[in-house]
């Protein structure tokens, strides 16, 4: 009787089992769903009336999934607890039961009801397992139609403002540069109004296919909009970009369409442009934009790049200008950027005082409680002389060049002060001397890699660097003075960490 027990317990065991799978499988629908539905709210599209359309019958495919979703998984939850149920009075039924021979077939009866009861489930389950990876797929086949344009199969505009995003974010927290390509395929309307639409689509898709074709792995190729296409480079600087950029526009000269008996070709004006300090997306498009101008002003089937201050050819290397050591006081230097308000993100730092009285207070909670502080001193080489040469302007942009990059790399618990004009100190709660490593050697990069354009020329900022740590007899000021010692004896940041 006992293994006869024992028995029936092992299928009592498989009920539970399959209680979690059904758990399990309604975990991974509500995470496909919740994926889906961040997808959605993050995702950036044009205003137009028919993206807007678009966009509505995305939300309502999305509201269908998600609704087909909710009901397998109350399904699910029934029939798990209708089991339930069933295993309840079975094991009540062997629970007064008593145990003599005469029980075996009760016994019997109960362990074929038990297999019936978990026939029955697992089927459900299996049932309930196709519906939602038929409902995975179709969210997952919504998503790569909500990013990829249908006529030529390349990435849209919306995967288009998500990459360029997610680079941005790259290029201000880790120093990672990436360029654009932007093209537009040449006299394209005249050639609509010669050869038709339905021609214009197949050299339209046969660019797509030459991009593909000519276009490194992890770049996005993508259509800008009716003519227009783009290709996103990662880790692509303007010099490697140029000759990438030359390579599309030969392939696209090259390219012939066969279509109703003629063979088509086109070509492309091309602009190139590679991120810099202190701009963000629209200036990268505008800069790339007025490339794109610059080419078609020399006559089309071209290729420029925005070197800064101006827009070059791509076999042309930026022409160095000549800066006097020093430039009288009304003379304002050439810069990339607009000069704006230059200065302000460095003066509205805190001072020395606040940095004082606020590292005084951390240090008496860092040794009353045993939390690490680290304390980071920092300077920009040359900075005197830089500003002495190219003027206070030059100076701001450097300093808030660099107050943005040491930002990128802090906690809000940090604290960023200015000690001097290029100076700073940073405060780092609960860290120790690897952390405050970490952060120097981040701006440290960030800094080598994302030189400052002024005129045709690219300045590349260092720093050197000193760390402390909070140690029992310190203060504010003792503090400060041993990680400016240690600023003094070290060898500047590497350019490349």
């Amino acid at each position: 009787m006992i293994p006869l027990l024992a028995f029936s317990l092992s299928y009592i065991l498989i009920d539970v089992a399959l209680g979690l799978t059904s758990l399990v499988v309604g975990f991974v629908a509500a995470l496909v769903y919740a994926r889906h539905a961040h997808g959605s709210r993050t995702a950036s599209e044009p205003s137009d009336e028919r993206r807007q359309l678009v966009q509505a019958n995305d939300n309502e495919r999305t509201a269908m999934a998600a609704q087909q979703l909710r009901s397998l998984a109350h399904e699910m939850a029934s029939d798990v607890g209708a089991h339930c149920q069933v295993m309840d009075g079975i094991s009540s039924e062997l629970g007064a039961l008593k145990l003599n021979e005469g029980d075996g077939l009760a016994v019997n009866s109960a362990v074929a009801r038990i297999l019936s009861a978990n026939s029955q489930l697992r089927f459900r389950l299996d049932e309930a397992e196709r519906k939602i990876a038929a409902q995975a797929e179709e969210i997952r086949t919504q998503q790569f139609e909500a990013r990829t344009d249908v006529l030529t199969g390349l990435a849209n505009r919306r995967a288009f403002d998500d990459e360029v995003r997610r680079l941005m974010k790259a290029f201000a927290t880790q120093g990672r540069v990436f360029s654009l390509l932007i093209l537009d395929v040449d006299h394209f309307k005249k050639f609509n109004d010669t050869h038709g639409h339905q021609a214009g689509d197949e050299v339209l898709r046969a660019v797509g296919l030459t991009l593909r074709s000519v276009v490194k792995s992890g770049d996005l190729a993508c259509r800008y909009g009716g003519e227009e296409f783009a290709v996103v480079m990662v880790d692509t600087n303007a010099k490697q970009a140029r000759v990438a950029a030359d390579r599309v526009r030969r392939a696209i000269e090259e390219m012939s369409v066969d279509f109703e008996g003629r063979r088509l070709s086109v070509t492309a004006s091309i602009g190139v442009a590679q991120i810099a300090p202190l701009q963000d997306a629209a200036q990268l498009i505008r800069r790339a934009d007025d490339a794109v101008y610059a080419s078609k002003k020399a006559g089309r089937n071209a290729g420029h790049w925005h070197a800064g201050t101006e827009c070059l050819p791509l076999d042309q290397d930026a022409r160095p200008v000549e800066i006097p050591v020093t430039q009288p006081v009304d003379k304002k230097p050439i810069l990339a950027t607009p000069v704006g308000d230059f200065g302000d993100r460095f003066r509205k730092l805190p001072d020395h005082r606040v940095m004082a009285d606020e590292l005084g207070r951390r240090i008496s909670e860092s040794l009353r409680f045993g939390v690490p502080l680290a304390l980071t001193r920092m300077e920009v080489v040359d900075f005197d002389s830089l500003e002495s040469s190219y003027g206070e302007a030059v100076g701001d942009l450097i300093l808030d060049s660099v107050v943005a990059f040491i930002r990128s790399n802090l906690r809000d618990m940090d604290l960023l002060a200015r000690m001097g004009r290029g100076q700073f100190a940073i405060m780092l709660p609960g860290s120790g001397t690897d952390e405050a490593a970490n952060v120097v050697r981040r701006v440290a990069t960030v800094l080598a890699s994302a030189p400052v354009p002024i005129g045709g020329k690219q300045l590349v900022l260092k720093l050197k660097s000193g760390i402390a740590n909070a140690k029992a007899g310190d203060d504010a000021a003792s503090l400060l003075d041993r990680a400016a010692l240690a600023m003094d004896s070290k060898t500047l940041v590497p350019a490349c960490v």
